[in-house]
């Protein structure tokens, strides 16, 4: 028999505003969902929506794609319900720190309310600098709560990266116990021949708009780079002040950068969106996984990025920048200064290099992943 996974999230398809956490669960349910019998919990309409999905059944699993799936109304995470669930489960695997349904499966396991089942929590970027300096208050006296009450104890946390693991015992304590599971990226790539344009630099920034993914720090970026370019921005307007305070930087850019808000691309349309573009710009201040990088990389759409996140070898294979932040940004327009001063043959060498490391990264997922040992226990 099957085990079975139960997975709490706050969003699932045919949502995908709550971006890389979704994508991460799709990817595992097209991997893995012939070994397991995987369940995913969610809420019945996207992120920010007022209204439920269309066409979904409530009160009852939906089959979607390789797994179930059981949507909830808003507020529908209660500790009775988490307890219905974890019935035929043999693991409770919680996407997120600070959700509801979080907290009330570690209390539960606390309370030994839990039985038979194994609690995994997986964090999510939740304890990289970059995310703990945002409602840093809130976050620290959560964290510490739940060390103080203990509810840390008896769960096994699933992390992406020995990057992420650091940043797990830093903030929770070095006798945790975790395994490192990589998300699973999708299993596509897209080759193509060269760069769209080498009279000027086509840009494309596709991550929520967030203080967390730093599209000012592009802006900023961008606002001392002399050459033409066309520089499209695409996500969610997930925080609307913040949004605001990237237009009146918007404002500052010269006559030389032209640019255009895209509005939000569903995940089905990211590669294609990508692919539309010769240059990923994302200084995000941290990133768990980074979906979207590795998606930029699948169809050769060069990454200029931050160094916080796991894809550092995107600079030392040569198919990218990988950049320390600061408030000038000048690192970031150095970079793009010299994509400006590349050849097209040069940037469609680039390219090439940023698609070998996708397929690479596709190939080893599929020899090892360490999802399999959170869900058969063995770590």
């Amino acid at each position: 028999m099957k085990k079975c996974i139960c997975i709490f999230i706050g969003c699932y398809l045919p949502g995908y505003k709550y971006g890389g956490p979704i994508r991460t669960v799709v990817n595992l349910t097209e991997l893995l969902g012939d070994e397991y019998d995987l369940r995913i919990v969610c809420m019945d309409r996207d992120l920010g929506d007022s209204k439920p999905y269309e066409n979904i059944k409530h009160n009852e699993w939906n089959q979607v794609g390789k797994a179930r799936v059981w949507y909830l109304a808003p507020g529908g995470f209660s500790f009775s319900a988490i307890r219905k669930f974890a019935e035929d489960a043999d693991v409770i695997y919680s996407c997120g720190l600070y959700d509801a349904y979080c907290y009330k499966t570690l209390l539960l396991n606390w309370l030994g309310l839990l039985k038979n089942v194994r609690v995994a929590v997986a964090p999510m970027g939740s304890f990289s600098p970059g995310a703990l300096a945002i409602k840093w208050l809130k976050k620290r006296v959560y964290i510490t709560l739940c060390r103080w009450l203990g509810l840390f104890r008896n769960i096994v946390w699933s992390v992406s990266s020995e990057l992420e693991n650091a940043d797990l015992k830093h903030n929770v304590g070095n006798n945790v116990c975790s395994v490192v599971a990589e998300d699973i990226p999708q299993q596509k790539i897209l080759r193509r021949d060269g760069a769209i344009s080498s009279e000027k630099l086509n840009i494309t920034f596709l991550s929520r708009i967030s203080p967390m993914k730093n599209l000012k720090g592009a802006i900023i970026a961008l606002q001392k780079v002399e050459s033409p370019v066309d520089f499209m921005i695409y996500g969610p307007r997930e925080d609307e002040v913040y949004w605001q305070s990237c237009c009146q930087e918007l404002e500052k850019l010269p006559a030389n950068i032209k640019w255009h808000y895209g509005g939000n691309v569903p995940a089905d349309r990211v590669l294609e969106t990508l692919a539309g573009h010769d240059i990923f710009l994302l200084p995000t201040c941290g990133e768990n996984f980074g979906h979207v990088i590795f998606e930029a990389l699948a169809v050769g759409c060069i990454p200029v990025i931050s160094d916080r996140n796991m894809w550092q070898c995107v600079a030392s294979a040569g198919a990218g920048y990988v950049l320390p932040l600061s408030e000038e940004m000048s690192d970031f327009t150095e970079a793009l200064m010299k994509l400006a001063g590349m050849t097209q043959s040069e940037r469609a060498s680039m390219m090439k290099k940023a698609v070998d490391i996708a397929a690479a990264k596709i190939e080893e997922t599929k020899k090892y992943t360490g999802y399999r040992a959170i869900f058969d226990g063995n770590y």
